[in-house]
């Protein structure tokens, strides 16, 4: 991978830990990444002696190193009371955020055609050595830094140093490599161009008997409809047993939302019919906020 991918690559992961943050702590965030840098091991592990390290193995191997607090923000936003490195059950929340952190990743940059294989975590206290099984003695660091309620968060990603271009053959004296035929022209013979032509294919017209929306009669689409939502933490969640109930945002009266394949049509309210719910459409949608989905 050569370094403008590299660095592409980069942010596209830091936008998705950024999103997964949010998430996690349910407010906005600003993450800070810096340009990548070389290093080695052995000054990443003299830098980062204060700090723990979540160790990824697997079809990838790569470290990231973490300021201490980061732990007790997550945990208390995650379970509802801050969980310190070196408590216990530490390690198993830590490897819990690192694996969801990876996901949301992984995830992001497969969209761009870059593939992440599986991996497994190992936490690291502050000051263990980074394994020379693992981790290759020349790497890039990624510093990084969240700004929160006046304080701030550091942490730094080592990954696998980006593979160099080998250096042209010619530089050694050896002659570059001869062109395909195919990129190679016949010596004094032209290569013919000219230019592309479409046939005229008259005016746009609908068909006599506009039958056109008749072809897309019988397309079943999903029809869902939205009582209401409630955002909880995962503590909350953990504690739900048979008989608790969940208040949803949605008031008493509030007009219930309906989607055709997750898209905003029209509006409704509840109602029943031969022991059945069902929904009678009060107004549709507009098209300005047809742009809603259902998530």
């Amino acid at each position: 991978m050569s370094s403008p991918d590299f660095e592409k690559h980069i942010a596209g992961a830091r936008e998705a830990l950024r999103a997964f943050l949010e998430t996690l702590l349910g407010q906005e965030i600003l993450l800070q990444a810096e340009a990548p840098v070389a290093t080695s091991r052995n000054a990443a592990q003299e830098a980062g002696a204060s700090l723990f390290t979540l160790l990824a193995r697997g079809d990838v191997a790569f470290a990231v190193q973490l300021d201490p607090k980061w732990l007790p923000l997550l945990s208390k936003a995650m379970l509802g009371e801050p969980i310190e490195v070196g408590d216990e059950g530490y390690e198993d929340l830590a490897r819990e955020l690192a694996g969801q952190g990876y996901g949301a990743v992984r995830n992001q940059l497969s969209g761009t055609g870059v593939a992440l294989g599986e991996v497994s975590f190992e936490v690291l206290p502050p000051g263990a050595p980074l394994p020379e099984d693992t981790l290759d003695e020349a790497l890039s660091a990624v510093a990084f830094h969240l700004e929160l309620a006046g304080d701030t968060l550091k942490g730094t990603v080592l990954l696998p140093a980006p593979a160099r271009q080998p250096a042209a053959a010619t530089a050694a004296g050896a002659p570059a490599p001869a062109p395909s035929p195919a990129e190679t022209p016949s010596q004094g013979q032209p290569v013919p161009i000219s230019p592309l032509n479409f046939p005229d294919l008259g005016k746009e017209t609908l068909g006599e008997n506009n039958h056109t929306f008749g072809l897309l009669a019988d397309v079943e689409l999903e029809v869902t409809v939205e009582l209401g939502r409630r955002r909880l933490p995962l503590a909350d969640i953990l504690r739900l047993t048979n008989g608790s109930v969940i208040e949803l945002e949605k008031l008493v009266g509030e007009p219930l939302d309906i989607y055709a394949n997750g898209r905003f049509i029209a509006e409704g309210e509840a109602v029943v019919i031969d022991e059945q719910f069902g929904i009678r459409i009060t107004s549709l949608a507009s098209t300005r906020n047809r742009d809603k989905v259902f998530h």
